[in-house]
C-alpha cells in the first residue's frame, strides 16, 4: 500500500500535462551542434549584426526579400522560404536554429530576445512569419509564432555554422497551419525576424531546417509519464516480493 501514492502522483502529473493549454510561441527544443558548418553551408534565413557600439539587434525581411534594420543581405545570410525549400510536407517538421556568434566574456556568451528597438511585429524577439502567396501577412496570432519575451539565449558553439538552440511549433500551431497548407497547396511563404539585447557584436544566424523526428504531441508525453510510473510501480511491488 505505501506505493500507492507514487502512482498516485504519476497520474496526476500525466493529466495535469494532458490538460495544459498550448503555449502561443515558439517552443525550445534544445540545443544541437553541428560544427564544421559556415554559413553559406546552411539554410540561412536571417543574419543580424548591429553597427558601431550598439548592443541591440533588430532586423528581418520581408515578403520581397528586402532585409530592413540590423539584418545583412545576401542570399546566404537573409531570405524568405517555402516548405518546398526544405521538402518539408508538415507544419511540425519545421524547426528553426538560432545560431549566436558572441565574442564575449562570458561562458557561455548569452542574447535576450526582446521586444525593445524592434520593428513592428516582424522582428519582435524572434518572429516567424507567414505570408499568402500574393504577399499578405496572415496575422490574427495563430499563424505568426513569436519566442517568449526576455528569454535569455546562450551560445551553443563558436563560429557561424548548423550549431545552436533549437525551436518549432507545438501540436496546436502546427496543426493550424497544416490546415492553412491543405487549402492552398503549400503556397505560403516564410519570413523571419528578430531583436536580441545585450549583444555584444555578433553576428548572429537564424536557420531554418526540416526536422527528422517529427515534435510530440503534448498527450504523448503524458502516455510516456503514465507508462514510466506504472513500470516503476510494478517493478517495486516485485522487489518488495522478493
Amino acid at each position: 500500500m505505501r506505493y500507492k501514492p507514487i502512482a498516485l502522483a504519476a497520474a496526476a502529473l500525466a493529466a495535469g500535462l494532458a490538460a495544459a493549454p498550448a503555449r502561443a510561441d515558439l517552443i525550445p527544443l534544445g540545443p544541437t551542434d553541428l560544427t564544421g558548418q559556415g554559413i553559406g553551408a546552411t539554410f540561412t534565413v536571417l543574419t543580424l549584426q548591429a553597427t558601431g557600439a550598439a548592443t541591440t539587434e533588430s532586423g528581418y525581411i520581408d515578403f520581397a526579400g528586402t532585409t530592413f534594420g540590423s539584418a545583412l543581405t545576401g542570399a546566404s545570410q537573409s531570405r524568405t522560404f517555402t516548405f518546398a525549400d526544405l521538402a518539408i510536407t508538415n507544419a511540425n517538421q519545421l524547426a528553426l536554429i538560432v545560431n549566436l556568434a558572441e565574442p564575449g566574456s562570458e561562458s557561455p556568451p548569452t542574447v535576450t530576445a526582446t521586444t525593445a528597438g524592434s520593428f513592428a511585429t516582424q522582428a519582435s524577439r524572434i518572429t516567424l512569419n507567414v505570408y499568402s502567396q500574393a504577399g499578405a501577412l496572415l496575422t490574427g496570432g495563430a499563424l505568426n509564432f513569436t519566442l517568449a519575451a526576455d528569454t535569455v539565449l546562450n551560445q551553443v558553439a563558436s563560429g557561424l555554422g548548423g550549431s545552436g538552440l533549437v525551436f518549432g511549433l507545438n501540436a496546436t500551431q502546427a496543426g493550424t497551419l497544416n490546415t492553412l497548407l491543405a487549402s492552398t497547396a503549400g503556397t505560403e511563404v516564410f519570413t523571419v525576424g528578430a531583436t536580441f539585447a545585450n549583444a555584444q557584436g555578433g553576428p548572429e544566424a537564424i536557420q531554418a531546417v526540416r526536422l527528422t523526428t517529427p515534435i510530440p504531441e503534448p498527450e504523448t508525453y503524458a502516455l510516456m509519464l503514465a507508462g514510466l510510473g506504472a513500470l516503476g510501480f510494478i517493478a517495486r511491488r516485485r522487489r518488495n516480493r522478493d
